[in-house]
């Protein structure tokens, strides 16, 4: 995609939050103006530069429903830091404000196989400076065992490490744009007497029906492989973003097909399955990702996970007082990523936690809450807890900083990051 103009004056407006009568303070400061359609604070400074806020934290502050916001940072064109403090509980929030005309978002995760972790610093160093990377935040849930397996999807670059589940999926589509909801894993594979269905792609479990490729790098378990057979390819498969299509000569599984390499794919059928299919025979495989309640390819190119959603149309949704048990709902360190409702502006969010005098952490009512006075309509809760981070690249010096204080002693690694990348300027 060409660089934006750096010049360009155009600016988004910011959608009020639903809850009138909580903000009413807010909403008098801002009647009648149109401080909230000044994006002077995103770009009014040269990157490096002492930050102007933009007025719609100016307002935020003087309405009561923040103390004091601190340490603003010019990261890049589009792209402004800034801490939100809150005295009486405590809580400190550090977010990263975005105009997605300047920055554009993309999964890391620091290794060619779903397998690993890094830290969300890391992450952001690795990026090659072609990619012009600025930011990053932790992204999903991850195994410990395997290492650092995302529990839901992550793609990169269209290529599918690891395929959904049923909870959402933050992603960016080939324009660039971001969606928020949840996606499927569709697929069919056409033998010389029938077709088999196709419900998983580098998501084995023992009741699925799906393939596993060499960018998923974990074992099949026991109870997986005993349903496994091998696909073969016949020449070259066409890859487009999370998708595949080509010709496969299907060969039997051995106790040794638990690993995949090159273009070979395995193959899990589900307990009960019944089809007419001869080893030897070949396959015509057509696979890919879709939205949950459309049945048109989704052209994923990056995506990354959490759980819940916790704001759609700038409400508070239902998740929020019914995702996990009351621990995880409760005031935790917390992960989160909101979207404007025209979808041009972002923001990722990291709020402390377990650290009584400084910083108790918000429960998933306060997050979503939170990122509607920011200006979100749309927001997802990531991984949070000691695995929460914002590192932002110094503009001066290029080095990434840690915006927040983690409630581990250190950063922690985690399975994979969001990575925001510049667009304008030099």
């Amino acid at each position: 995609m060409p660089a934006a103009t750096p010049s360009v004056t155009r600016c988004h407006g910011h959608h009020l939050p639903s809850d009138a009568q909580r903000l009413r303070v807010l909403v008098f400061l801002l009647a009648g103006s149109t401080i909230l359609t000044s994006c002077a604070g995103l770009r009014s400074r040269a990157p490096g530069g002492t930050a102007t806020l933009p007025a719609h934290i100016e307002a935020l502050r003087a309405s009561g429903q923040v103390d004091s916001v601190v340490a603003p940072l010019q990261v890049a064109e589009g792209a402004l830091a800034y801490t939100l403090v809150q005295n009486a509980r405590p809580w400190r929030s550090s977010v990263l404000e975005l105009d997605l005309r300047c920055v554009a978002l993309q999964a890391s995760k620091g290794a060619e196989t779903a397998v690993g972790r890094r830290t969300t610093s890391a992450l952001l160093a690795a990026q090659p400076a072609a990619a012009r990377a600025i930011a990053a935040i932790n992204a999903d849930f991850f195994l410990f065992a395997p290492p650092g397996v995302p529990t839901n999807a992550h793609i990169e670059h269209g290529r599918v490490l690891a395929g959904p589940d049923s909870k959402p999926v933050l992603w960016v589509d080939g324009k660039g744009a971001v969606h928020m909801d949840t996606l499927r894993t569709r697929g069919l594979l056409r033998t010389p007497s029938g077709s088999l269905a196709l419900n998983a792609w580098n998501r084995p479990a023992l009741r699925s029906m799906g393939i596993v490729d060499a960018r998923w790098g974990v074992p099949l378990d026991t109870a997986v492989r005993r349903r496994v057979y091998r696909l073969n390819p016949v020449g070259t498969p066409d890859d487009g973003p999370a998708t595949r299509r080509g010709r496969y000569v299907l060969a039997r599984g051995t106790a040794r097909d638990t690993l995949v390499f090159g273009d070979t794919l395995l193959l899990h059928v589900a307990p009960q399955t019944t089809w007419a299919v001869q080893v030897g025979d070949t396959l015509s495989l057509d696979i890919g990702l879709q939205r949950l309640r459309d049945s048109v390819p989704a052209g994923v190119m990056h995506a990354v996970a959490g759980r819940p959603i916790l704001l759609r149309d700038s409400t508070l949704t239902a998740d929020v007082h019914s995702e996990g048990n009351a621990g995880f709902r409760g005031p935790n360190p917390r992960s989160a990523f909101g979207l404007s409702r025209d979808g041009r502006r972002a923001w990722l969010v990291v709020i402390d936690g377990r650290q009584p005098t400084r910083s108790v952490g918000t429960s998933l009512e306060q997050t979503g809450t939170l990122l509607r006075l920011l200006g979100a309509s749309t927001a997802i809760n990531l991984d949070g807890g000691g695995s929460s981070a914002l590192v932002v690249r110094d503009p001066e010096t290029g080095a990434g900083q840690l915006r927040n204080r983690p409630s581990d002693p250190s950063e922690r690694p985690v399975g994979n990051a969001l990575v925001v990348t510049s667009r304008c300027g030099r």
